[in-house]
């Protein structure tokens, strides 16, 4: 390389020209980053501000927090709380205001620290004294100079089962450019409420289950959607009103019927949009196994308007394996609205779980856009993570306008109960927790559901189930929904009662072994023409 080329790139490399490109490229990227929401700890002197320390408040103004009677230390997730800035003299008003909710972990320094990965729930403005700030994630400021003496604005806390453990809510209050507040009366810090949701099943999921049987239980649905408990926005036309089939199944430790802040499957998508239980009934059915997936598939009667308050139920079993279950009934009409609990636990410490009934609230599929149970049909692009329907909403037209889960009536009531409790036999169950004999009224209780529906996958035939008549007809076609269209038909067949299994013989043993099917009642999908 000859001495002129050198001289030249050198002088290229540190020409005046390139420092200026370079400043340039430096304020674009920064402008960039302040457009999107400054990463790090949001600065909030006031741009006005002549003087960049902050006054000394002295309790002159305040931010609290109506948390409705709620411990004011703690927040409940999923809810909205009214953030309010006051001053406690009529004769001292405010301008200029920020709010910013944000991880109390992050420090002064920290300005790598991307607020947006992280869920501290989220601000709402109100009125017209306020914004969404453009200097700061998530934060709100005032839109005018106007005299305040006081500012509502709405948080909507994290969700169950992503949010921070401790969050946040920090204010600043100006006068003017020479006096502004910060710190003490203007920050609150909230710790999540270690409470479950109303709608939690009481037990966390074990793995693994180390009870030393089987149990049989009943799980009964019970509508309570009304124009008396739900008035807002109640459909227009409450004859067309319904729920769809119950449908679940009892599952193992790592089998997922649905989970909020995952997608929707096929068969929940189905289930939530049209009330079509045909895909998810597969999918349960498809899962089957010994060793993991599911067990008994749950289906419960679809109720239709007026007959909605009339329980649907369904029998389950449970082992050491699948001891959990999970279901699902979707809402009509509504965008993609349904109702259900998943990885609900049986199996405890003292043993099988006698009983429990928790309420039901709507959960969104995040298929379909729509904020009212009669919104357009609208596909949801992209598709969005189940999530809690919004409760809380601040759009008017939600049923769920501006409230909190503890404002609202149930949609519907789950109890599940235990009917009957086999002990494994030829197993060891040393050390296990177990119950005692059931009482003869719990077995009695049993024989009387009014709903059996058990689709039992063959590995679990045993010898009682062998001892089974001959399947009768085919029921006749009921549509899911009006008088034609796609349905469900059933077939029934009865236990031979003088039947006893522990003198079972050889032969006879060999011939259960090939049966197809344990089940009391089958269903199979079937279609009436509409013509």
């Amino acid at each position: 390389m000859n001495d002129n080329r050198k001289d030249s790139i050198v002088n290229f490399q540190f020409s005046p020209n390139m420092y200026r490109i370079q400043y340039i490229i430096l304020v674009i990227l920064l402008s960039a980053t302040l457009a999107s929401g400054q990463p790090g700890k949001c600065d909030q002197t006031p741009p006005q501000a002549t003087i960049l320390t902050p006054s000394e408040n002295k309790g002159l103004f305040k931010m609290t927090i109506d948390s409705k009677g709620d411990d004011s230390n703690i927040y409940r997730p999923d809810q909205t709380y009214i953030l309010i800035l006051t001053t406690s003299n009529a004769t001292r008003p405010f301008r200029w205001f920020m709010i910013t909710v944000e991880d109390p972990n992050i420090d002064e320094g920290a300005f790598e620290f991307d607020l947006r990965s992280e869920d501290v729930g989220s601000l709402k403005t109100t009125n017209r004294q306020s914004r969404y700030s453009e200097r700061c994630y998530n934060s709100v400021e005032n839109t005018d100079n106007s005299d305040k003496y006081r500012v509502e604005i709405h948080w909507v806390s994290p969700k169950q089962y992503e949010g921070k453990e401790k969050v946040r809510l920090r204010a600043m209050i100006a006068e003017n450019g020479e006096s502004w507040y910060v710190g003490e009366n203007l920050t609150i810090e909230l710790k999540k409420d270690d409470q479950r949701a109303l709608d939690s099943p009481p037990f966390d999921p074990v793995d693994p289950c180390n009870l030393c049987s089987e149990a049989r239980y009943e799980v009964i649905f019970k509508g309570r959607w009304s124009r008396m408990s739900h008035p807002l926005h109640y459909p227009s036309r409450p004859d067309d009103n319904s729920y769809s089939h119950m449908v679940g199944a009892s599952h193992a430790y790592k089998y997922l019927l649905w989970k909020p802040g995952d997608k929707a499957s096929l068969g929940l998508k189905r289930l939530a949009e049209d009330a079509n239980v045909t895909e998810i009934e597969r999918e349960i059915i498809k899962a089957m196994s010994k060793e993991n997936g599911t067990r008994t598939l749950i289906r419960g009667k679809r109720r239709r308007h007026p007959h909605m308050f009339e329980p649907a139920h369904s029998l389950f079993r449970v082992d050491r394996i699948h001891h959990l279950f999970s279901l699902v009934v979707a809402m009509k009409p509504s965008p993609d609205w349904f109702l259900g609990v998943y990885n609900f636990e049986l199996c405890t410490k003292e043993g099988w779980l006698e009983e429990y009934e928790i309420p039901l609230y709507p959960w969104d599929a995040g298929t379909m856009d729509g904020v009212s149970y009669e919104s357009p049909r609208s596909v949801t692009q992209p598709v969005d993570n189940v999530e809690r329907v919004a409760v809380g909403s601040f759009d008017a037209e939600s049923p769920f306008y501006q409230l909190n889960l503890n404002d609202l009536k149930a949609f519907a009531k789950l109890q599940v109960r235990r009917l009957d409790v086999y002990p494994l036999v030829g197993i060891d169950c040393e050390g296990t927790n177990e119950e005692g004999p059931q009482e003869e009224g719990e077995k009695q209780n049993a024989e009387n559901i009014a709903e059996p529906l058990l689709l039992e996958s063959r590995q679990y035939l045993d010898q009682k189930q062998c001892a089974l008549g001959k399947w009768n007809e085919w029921s006749p076609c009921v549509p899911d929904s009006g008088n034609c269209g796609p349905g469900t038909q059933l077939r029934t067949r009865n236990k031979q009662r003088h039947y006893n299994s522990e003198h079972l013989s050889q032969a006879s043993a060999g011939s259960c072994q090939q049966d197809q099917d344990g089940a009391l009642i089958q269903s199979q999908y079937c279609f009436v023409d509409c013509t």
